[in-house]
């Protein structure tokens, strides 16, 4: 079976919808239920004891490893042998040199980002990161529409402007925990720096790739390959330099149990979920099911970290949910030229 006649075998079940449609809105399906579950795991697992937290520099190298292994074996199966991969691969890296090195400049962001993740879960709560990340709807917005000419109706940014006054809302409520003795201390400075930093470099990547991902002849799979390649490279120099002494003393996988690997596999996995978003959307409905997804991680924080709702809560999901319906509904439209009455 190949890649491309999986989608059919899935209309079966969905109806007649084509590929492009089927990849779409599963892609973004996986992609909120990721964006909800990643916050909370990623402060569960940042805030330890200081010798029992993982070495960000080590998580960040094993997400590339499993993103390379993960989309190796969907294309030697796809393909149906390695020998046709290990081909397939060495057309997509060296038949054209232009286009494999517009792949580093994605890859290097995305180490980047990666690690500001951490930076950003170790000093701020969940509740908090998710509010501030939503800047990235708006850069996103600005560059899409600068770089790709892509536009939206006035609707759209008055929903733009409504998503981020409902996820305000519903965080209102937040309060700083107590620092407790012995684990790792909290920067709520240097946690927003890191934010404000992603929402950037998340734009630029997400615009750039859409960019690159929809004029390559290359398939999806074999895309993240090679920025998995680069980002095993560019990962795994960046870490030793940063902590070599610290995993000689401590171990390579210091601090990783059931919940960090859980977490590294989600984390590498999801970015794979994002590359078929932008493979068959676009980046603000990929923003989106990000941002939908804050609903479902503050629903998490007060099944897990006592976190209580309150009226603020409450009116921030009917926004949100105003805000989504106004989006999807009322779309940007290109005005129809009048047509010429013929003259007699």
């Amino acid at each position: 079976m190949t890649l491309d006649s999986f989608p059919s075998k899935i209309n079966k079940f969905f109806g007649n919808y084509d590929a492009a449609t089927v990849y779409k809105y599963l892609g973004i399906a996986l992609l909120t239920l990721q964006q909800t579950s990643m916050p909370l795991m990623g402060r569960a697992a940042r805030y330890r004891e200081e010798s029992e937290v993982f070495i960000t520099t080590v998580n960040v190298f094993m997400m590339d490893v499993i993103k390379l292994v993960v989309c190796s074996t969907i294309l030697i199966v796809s393909e149906g042998s390695i020998e046709k991969y290990v081909t397939a691969l060495k057309s997509a890296l060296f038949d054209d040199y232009v286009e494999t090195v517009k792949i580093w400049v994605p890859a290097i962001i995305y180490i980047l980002q990666n690690n500001l993740y951490y930076v950003a879960l170790t000093n701020l709560e969940p509740s908090t990161f998710c509010v501030i990340h939503q800047l990235k709807i708006f850069t996103t917005a600005i560059l899409l529409k600068v770089v790709l000419g892509k536009q939206l109706s006035s609707t759209q940014w008055v929903a733009l402007v409504l998503l981020v006054v409902g996820v305000s809302n519903t965080q209102l409520q937040y309060e700083p925990p107590k620092q407790i003795e012995g684990y790792v201390e909290q920067d709520p400075v240097v946690g927003t720096i890191a934010v404000v930093t992603m929402c950037f470099t998340s734009a630029f990547a997400g615009v750039y790739m859409e960019k690159v991902l929809k004029q390559s002849t290359v398939n999806v799979w074999m895309q993240n390959v090679r920025l998995a390649i680069f980002g095993v490279v560019f990962s795994g120099v960046s870490m030793l330099y940063s902590d070599y002494e610290t995993i000689k003393e401590d171990g390579f996988f210091r601090g990783f149990d059931g919940l960090v690997w859980i977490l590294t596999t989600t984390n590498a996995v999801g970015g794979l979920t994002i590359a078929v978003v932008i493979k068959y959307a676009d980046n603000i409905l990929k923003a989106y099911a990000q941002s939908a997804a804050i609903l479902g991680a503050a629903i998490g924080s007060w099944l897990l970290f006592d976190f209580e709702p309150n009226l603020a809560f409450l009116a921030g999901v009917i926004v949100v949910i105003v805000s989504i319906v106004l989006y999807t509904k009322y779309p940007y439209q290109a005005k129809s030229a009048p047509e010429k009455v013929a003259q007699k």
